[in-house]
């Protein structure tokens, strides 16, 4: 019969997951042998017996070959002995496991199985020690498969693949309908069943059909491929072509936000590029709205991202306003201060959508909105110093509103009240202190009645000499509503110019309003309203220019208080041309008179109210003449020179106070080098930390002008056909359009690489959706084959 050993039949397991799995109890393995020599198990047990024993090769041929009969039967019987060890030895077999070194024996041939194809090491030993194993496996088994699947890791009992978890998608390398595991990515692959042999098996088939799974296969060759680089440099260089394409459309897309097309026209400029010769996949208005979304995305989180690294004194701006859809929104800005920038900066933050318009909400809103972007409460607190709204009692409320709550959280902020609404004020409280009835607001509000009627708005009572005047009157009434129409310059200049037109107009229909147009008293009344309001456009349309700061809009508002001082005392530019209109031939045909009836103006009262209002309203209100106080520090214009003594001590008393306001530090040496130059020499240089509280003063918003611009932009974007957007949507096209440069000088590409990092699929992938395609009729193909 031969050697006792070259009868031996084994039945191996296949390669593979299943093979090095196949026992069901972590306690029972199952023995295997082959004719040429011991197996893997055999040379454990044997490693076990021997211990420490310097000579393992004499204890070898005895435990193999004990003396006993050689018969095939008690062979087997006596190598089967391991199948009734005690779960001790086995536990001491897995914690001691260590490879004997191949035996030459004429008759045994060592197999290696493909479980572990090198001596582990130690290190690797402790490392599964410590890990939190799958409940189903053991110590020595969590080692078997961690060697054998190089990429096989165990976090928290769940399997992951560490392979693809470093590259986490395909890039050139994507095909249709394969697609990188998530669960594979993130370590959450668990076993499945209710008993142990079920779980096992569960965990071996996972692990077989990822291992040979298309896209952990393509993963395995770009790990190949960037040997010498990394993978996202690796995925970017074998994707440029890709990339390429995907920067076309990019530009595409944001050459429609800037214009304030529809995301829709990406069809049609897609198909053009297609037409030329470009493979375009990205071709939907639906990837167009995900474009911009990252874009915007983008370059918000850039952009903050510097302002927060550079510890940049902020400014917030807000408003309300209502959609094209009557949804309410709260438009947000910020104005920084940027060391590079030689003047502060004003950047869109969001559009937010109110359910609730109370302050409570609105504050909510706005410190979300903050802290999504970025700034944190202890960037807040270090560095916002103004907060800058409308005088609406929700926003700026003594008792609760966001500016009452913003002091809680930030006590050392300036609050302040818009200058253009204030000015606005002051008129309208001055107009409605006069007890006499104001003739001309009653006019134009009639004609506002009258010309906002559906039936009159279509047609053209006025004809085509009075077109502007209707048009204007019919803008005002919807921006600003009928209680503006006295304060608008618009609309009085346009009644002074179709003046004519009106009286025979109304002259047939109206004969009220022609006998208030023949009213001598109303002529002089609308001039004089003309006079003032231009004092008030040119103040208004000086302070909502961006480079007027706190310090020179209170110049500016001295500046027109002195005109209207001398408007009292002598008369303006339209009072002076009355009398010579009467007496023209454009207003030959009005039989002007002095109505009792209709009273004029108190002109001198009315200026008089109006120069108080000023000063109550724009220069003392609240503490703000004390922060002026404060802030003419910097100003060697307002100095009381004749009380400077060197050291300024009161000035230097009042620089400790300006530095807690501005949130920054003024070096003494140079405030006291800044008042010496200055007392000895107008042209002097400015020192560095004076120069840095300056710009942090124009920091500070004097209005909300801003957010008046950006609801106008929301109202070109959301109109009445593209009102299905949704607020965010709204929101990210207005970034864009607001942050982003200009198309000759933007570069998509950093967007596109980032795109492609978050996961995206390019141009050139094929797995997107595809646009609907146009079906002709048969009779339209059929013009086009004639011959």
């Amino acid at each position: 019969m031969g050697d006792p050993g070259s009868e031996i039949i084994e039945s191996v397991p296949p390669a593979g997951p299943e093979a090095s799995e196949s026992t069901t109890d972590e306690n029972e393995d199952d023995i295997q042998f082959v004719s040429e020599g011991p197996s893997r198990p055999v040379l454990e047990y044997i490693d076990l017996v021997c211990g420490d024993n310097e000579n393992p090769s004499t204890y070898y041929s005895d435990i193999l070959f004990p003396k006993m009969p050689k018969r095939q039967g008690d062979f087997l019987h006596f190598l089967n002995m391991k199948k009734v060890k005690t779960d001790t030895e086995n536990n001491e077999v897995s914690k001691n496991h260590c490879e004997l070194s191949k035996a030459k024996e004429p008759h045994f041939e060592y197999i290696e199985q493909p479980i572990i194809e090198e001596k582990p090491s130690r290190s690797s030993k402790e490392e599964i020690d410590n890990l939190v194993l799958p409940d189903c496996w053991n110590e020595k088994q969590a080692f078997m498969f961690t060697e054998q699947y190089k990429w096989l890791e165990i976090k928290e009992g769940k399997l992951g693949c560490k392979d693809c978890s470093t590259v986490r998608h395909l890039g050139s390398k994507a095909e249709k309908h394969v697609h990188v595991s998530k669960e594979w990515i993130a370590y959450l692959v668990t076993p499945n069943g209710s008993n142990k042999t079920t779980r096992q098996a569960s965990l071996r088939k996972k692990i077989r059909e990822h291992d040979v799974s298309k896209a952990h296969g393509k993963i395995q060759d770009l790990l190949k491929e960037s040997t010498n680089d990394s993978i996202s440099n690796l995925v970017h260089k074998q994707n440029n072509k890709n990339i390429d394409a995907t920067v076309k459309v990019f530009n595409t897309v944001y050459s429609l936000v800037k214009h304030n097309r529809p995301l829709s026209d990406i069809e049609g400029a897609i198909e053009l590029q297609e037409k030329n010769g470009e493979v375009n996949c990205l071709n939907t208005r639906y990837s167009a709205t995900r474009i911009a979304e990252h874009i915007a995305k983008e370059m918000k989180m850039k952009i903050f991202k510097n302002i927060i690294e550079e510890n940049a004194k902020i400014c917030i701006i807000i408003d309300e306003a209502s959609t094209v859809s009557k949804k309410s929104t709260l438009v947000i800005y910020l104005q920084c201060t940027i060391q590079s920038a030689p003047a502060p900066v004003m950047l869109f933050v969001a559009l937010k959508e109110l359910v609730s318009t109370t302050a409570e909400y609105i504050f909510n809103t706005l410190l979300t909105t903050l802290n999504d972007c970025g700034f944190t409460s202890e960037y807040l607190k270090a560095n916002l110093i103004a907060f800058c709204s409308d005088g609406a009692n929700t926003i700026l409320g003594r008792k609760s509103g966001v500016a009452t709550k913003l002091l809680e959280n930030f006590p050392e902020i300036i609050i302040w009240n818009c200058l253009n609404h204030r000015l606005q004020l002051s008129l309208d409280d001055s107009i409605s202190e006069i007890k006499q009835i104001n003739h001309f607001k009653i006019f134009l509000d009639k004609i506002y009645s009258i010309y906002h009627q559906p039936n009159k708005n279509q047609t053209n009572p006025l004809g085509t000499v009075a077109k502007e005047l209707e048009t204007e009157i019919i803008k005002i009434g919807r921006v600003m509503g009928p209680r503006w129409a006295a304060c608008s310059l618009q609309a009085a200049t346009a009644v002074w110019h179709a003046y004519p037109i009106l009286y025979m107009h109304f002259s047939h229909s109206f004969c009220g309003l022609a006998k208030r147009l023949a009213n001598i008293n109303f002529l002089q009344d609308l001039a004089l309203m003309i006079d003032i309001l231009e004092e008030f456009s040119v103040l208004s349309t000086a302070l909502q220019s961006r480079s007027t700061n706190i310090q020179k809009a209170q110049k500016l508002i001295k500046r027109t208080i002195r005109a209207l001082e001398n408007l009292k005392i002598g008369t303006g530019k339209y009072e002076s041309q009355i009398e010579d209109l009467i007496k023209s031939d454009k207003f030959k045909d009005i039989p002007f008179n002095k109505n009792n009836k209709f009273n004029a103006l108190p002109r001198n009262i009315l200026l008089d109210n109006i120069i108080q209002h000023m000063n109550l309203r724009l220069l003392s209100d609240g503490n703000h003449e004390s922060i002026f106080n404060y802030f003419d520090l910097l100003e060697p214009s307002t100095w009381p020179y004749e009380e400077i003594t060197s050291p300024w001590i009161a000035g230097e008393k009042k620089l400790f106070h300006l530095c807690e306001i501005l949130k920054c530090e003024v070096d003494l040496n140079d405030f006291r080098e800044f008042v010496n130059n200055n007392i000895k020499s107008n042209n002097v240089s400015i020192p560095a930390t004076i120069q840095k509280a300056k710009k942090i003063v124009s920091t500070i918003a004097i209005n909300s002008a801003e957010a008046e611009r950006g609801f106008h932009l929301m109202n070109i974007i959301c109109t009445r056909v593209r009102n299905s957007l949704t607020i965010d949507h709204v929101s990210d096209l207005m970034t864009i359009n607001l942050l982003g440069k200009e198309l000759a000088d933007w570069d998509a590409t950093p967007f596109v690489k980032s795109w492609s990092n978050c996961n995206h699929r390019l141009a050139t992938d094929t797995r997107v959706r595809q646009k609907s395609t146009k079906v002709f009729h048969e009779n339209q193909l059929a013009l086009w084959n004639l011959q």
